[in-house]
């Protein structure tokens, strides 16, 4: 990862998933249990059908107010409710009769009005710049949540599909996932409860849900500022300098991405750096850490109540890795493969650290790594990262990384007008073949509230509709990168990260929008998580390829390629760093491990302490709690941040073919399109890598990048 710290996408999952539809098609389904009477009413009843929402709507077209995006949700989840209601109707139907269309077929439905209802709601409760859309958006979440809550309760819906179920029907493999997983989750989320316990998991998901939301808010709209004098902002790019003008003798710097990342790495007032590191650790505040705590003890509490030893065991069981005992095994196999490079790269920063001034023997602050690493690599390598960023200007960039993804797999992005959220917002409607596939949105600069960290958050699900039409998936990117430069301005540069970053997040928005899954239910990213990284990951790989960049990195200036010699410099020192940097991804999947397989009450800034220590080389910094801005925690990686190392371990592997026949082979790109991309969660993940790889996956490529080779 090219920054250790920043989420590289917070919401993939769609409104059920997480409680459903995420299990190993491999296995098979469990014979289903006896039907059960059904109630003398439904569990949910169903308002009158309101006006039909017509298939490929459009949320962003009509949710741009309080009163369109309340509709947008609440219109959704009516539809749902009368889908639900349909599905009750089921349940006198002799078993014979029953079919897939009015079973298994219509709970896919339903999962698509409830998915529809929820994902642009969300978004704009991170992204509108009015508050008042901002808190209407996140009203939705804990409606979307009740009415999930409810569905996975309702014995009469679990009676029809296990009664279609009995009827043992031939299945293509997508449809059959999803019946072994919703039986499977039916008892995951507390059929098998007595009505005490089904009265308390209610009221579990629903303070869940309400403190993950402000835990998250609280990120969102914490912005810290340090303020400083010119002579402060000495070590920092030309660009950066410029875009940060003297107002009464003090200059001021935020803890925004395109502040906080070049000051902690060029800056030659450590002092300073730090204490804009406390101030970026910190955001979210004391009452993050307050309602973290209790999330944990509320989680945990959920855990019990289902049956399940920890909650790290109740998140990992429908993924991958299927426990937290394997989980812990895996950490610890990557643990060992970078305990010795990690030492030797440590080695050199305490002698840089000593060669300015410091002692052999101090504590490195973390807030010296980028700083430390950046100088090791110009001295080591004769890497110079502030002159390699004035190749990326930014709207350069943006036009390089969409030719590039058109030319591999065969679109044409047609930019239409945005009408969006925001005037930074453009949009663009994907092409393949020529028709139109699907729509994303970009909106890629920081400003105030905006969610702060970087990710692809789904607009619109796609699904194969009943009359054999598509409805055609929307994607949003939210990212907080350097602005376009205005006439007579500084040019807006990125950082090499930066260009890695916004690699990785096209990389979800490709494989959304990709999709060709029939159930909306895994539809593009919609994958198990500890997968869902992976086709992301190995898209980070593309700006390191030389025939890549030249085909749109120019100088700001000049307009000249990257010379031959910074190029071979950047990638010897490329591995520089790794080492200590999967450390530090150890250290947050270890956080999160710990926070959630440990009994609470839990002391999270004493845990964060001790886990960084056992992980970490670079000092914990006394008065700091990190975990009040670690986003992941409330972002749906709660249990699952192992997944980001995981994951990498199939995307390595993935890129032994495309670095054998070609980064830009179109015949590689279409492959692992039809293989991987199109399917989205339909199939069994590792079955899909191999058959895209032609073997079965394996390790070798992931220990080799971890060891820096």
């Amino acid at each position: 990862m090219s920054r250790p710290l920043v989420p590289r996408l917070a919401r993939v999952s769609f409104a059920l998933t997480g409680v459903l539809l995420v299990a190993c098609a491999s296995e098979p389904a469990a014979p289903p249990p006896a039907a059960v009477p059904a109630p003398a009413a439904p569990v949910v009843s169903a308002p009158p059908r309101p006006a039909a929402i017509p298939r490929n709507f459009d949320p962003v077209a009509t949710g741009l107010t309080v009163e369109g995006i309340r509709a947008v949700c609440d219109d959704h989840l009516a539809n749902a409710r009368i889908l639900l209601e349909e599905l009750h109707g089921q349940a006198n139907v002799p078993e014979a009769q029953l079919t897939y269309a009015t079973t298994l077929g219509r709970f896919d439905d339903l999962v698509t009005e409830v998915s529809d209802a929820s994902l642009f709601p969300a978004l704009m409760g991170e992204a509108h710049p009015d508050k008042a859309v901002r808190a209407a958006g996140k009203e939705c979440e804990p409606k979307t949540e009740q009415l999930t809550t409810a569905i996975y309760l309702d014995a009469t819906l679990a009676q029809v599909l296990r009664a279609y179920a009995h009827k043992h029907e031939q299945l293509d493999e997508e449809k059959a996932r999803l019946l072994h997983d919703v039986l499977r989750d039916f008892h995951r989320n507390g059929l098998d409860l007595p009505p005490e316990g089904q009265t308390r998991l209610r009221a579990l998901n629903k303070e869940i849900t309400e403190l993950g939301q402000h835990f998250s808010t609280n990120i969102a709209e914490s912005t810290g500022h340090l303020s400083v004098t010119p002579k402060q902002l000495a070590g920092l790019p030309a660009d950066f300098i410029a875009k940060h003008p003297v107002k009464d003798g003090k200059v001021d710097i935020t803890t925004d991405y395109p502040d906080f990342y070049p000051f902690a790495t060029y800056a030659k007032d450590r002092k300073a750096a730090l204490d804009l590191f406390v101030l970026f650790t910190n955001r979210g505040g004391d009452e993050n850490v307050k309602i973290l705590e209790k999330l944990i003890a509320l989680r945990d509490e959920k855990a019990h109540l289902l049956g399940y030893k920890t909650w790290a065991d109740y998140q990992t069981e429908p993924k991958m890795a299927k426990d937290a005992a394997t989980v812990e095994a895996f950490l610890a196999h990557v643990r060992d493969a970078v305990r010795e490079p990690a030492k030797l790269e440590l080695a050199d920063f305490v002698k840089e650290h000593v060669a300015l001034g410091g002692k052999a023997t101090d504590a490195l602050p973390p807030s010296d790594r980028y700083y430390l690493e950046d100088r090791l690599r110009n001295k080591k390598y004769k890497f110079d990262s502030k002159e390699l960023a004035h190749y990326f200007e930014v709207g350069s960039v943006i036009k390089g990384l969409l030719a590039v993804s058109a030319k591999m797999y065969g679109l044409e992005y047609r930019e239409v007008p945005a009408q969006a959220w925001h005037e930074d917002v453009k949009a663009y409607e994907v092409w393949s073949d020529g028709k139109q596939i699907g729509k994303f949105y970009l909106d890629l600069y920081p400003r105030a509230d905006k969610y702060k960290h970087a990710a692809m958050f789904p607009v619109r699900t796609a699904k194969l509709l009943p009359d054999g039409t598509y409805q055609l998936p929307e994607a949003a990117l939210e990212c907080n990168f350097p602005r376009p430069a205005k006439p007579g301005e500084q040019a807006g540069l990125m950082q090499h990260g930066d260009v890695e970053t916004f690699f990785h997040e096209f990389g979800h928005v490709l494989h959304h929008i990709l999709t060709r899954s029939q159930l909306a239910t895994y539809a593009g990213a919609n994958t198990v998580q500890d997968f869902v990284e992976a086709p992301s990951q190995m898209f980070e790989e593309w700006p390191w390829s030389r025939e890549v960049l030249d085909t749109f990195a120019r100088h700001d200036v000049t307009g000249a390629k990257i010379p031959d010699a910074l190029f071979a410099s950047m990638t010897r020192a490329r591995a520089f760093g790794r080492a200590l940097g999967t450390q530090r991804q150890l250290f947050l999947a270890s956080l999160d491990m710990a926070f959630h397989t440990r009994t609470p009450p839990l002391d999270t800034t004493a845990i964060v302490a001790e886990v960084q220590k056992a992980n970490d080389p670079f000092a914990y910094v006394p008065g700091t709690h990190f975990q009040s801005s670690f986003g992941h925690m409330a972002g749906g990686y709660d249990g699952g941040y192992y997944g980001y190392q995981w994951s990498l371990s199939l995307a390595q592997d993935v890129l032994t073919r495309f670095k054998k026949e070609g980064m830009l082979n179109p015949a590689t790109a279409r492959a692992w399109r039809d293989e991987v991309l199109s399917k989205g969660g339909g199939e069994d993940e590792r079955t899909e890598v191999a058959h895209f790889l032609g073997r079965e996956p394996n390790e070798q490529a992931y220990i080799t990048f971890l060891k820096g080779h």
